[in-house]
């Protein structure tokens, strides 16, 4: 199995009263990807990173094999969620994929 862990930091427009809404948008529509694409076996998104984090938003996923992972980033769906809830959000990505 793979696990790709990604830290997101928000864009600073993203800290105002609408801040837990884009959390929550990006929360349940990457959580959603479960099922619906082959070789994904969890997604686990936090959002109540503590105040001494180096991000605001962590994403946790768990994969079959590398291949799997490959063709989840390639994917129709995750593309599309991600340019809807992610791309307009996020000012800086961090992520690590390793075998488990």
């Amino acid at each position: 199995m793979v696990k790709h862990i990604m830290i997101w930091k928000l864009q600073d427009k993203c800290f105002g009263p609408n801040l837990e809404t884009i959390k929550e948008n990006m929360k349940s529509r990457l959580e959603a990807l479960i099922g619906q694409i082959p070789g994904v076996q969890s997604i686990e998104v936090h959002t109540d990173c503590l105040s001494s984090s180096n991000g605001d938003v962590a994403v946790e996923a768990i994969f079959e094999n590398e291949e799997a992972f490959k063709a989840f980033k390639q994917h129709e769906l995750r593309l599309e969620t991600t340019k809807e809830v992610v791309v307009p959000f996020v000012d800086t990505t961090t992520h690590v994929v390793f075998e488990i």
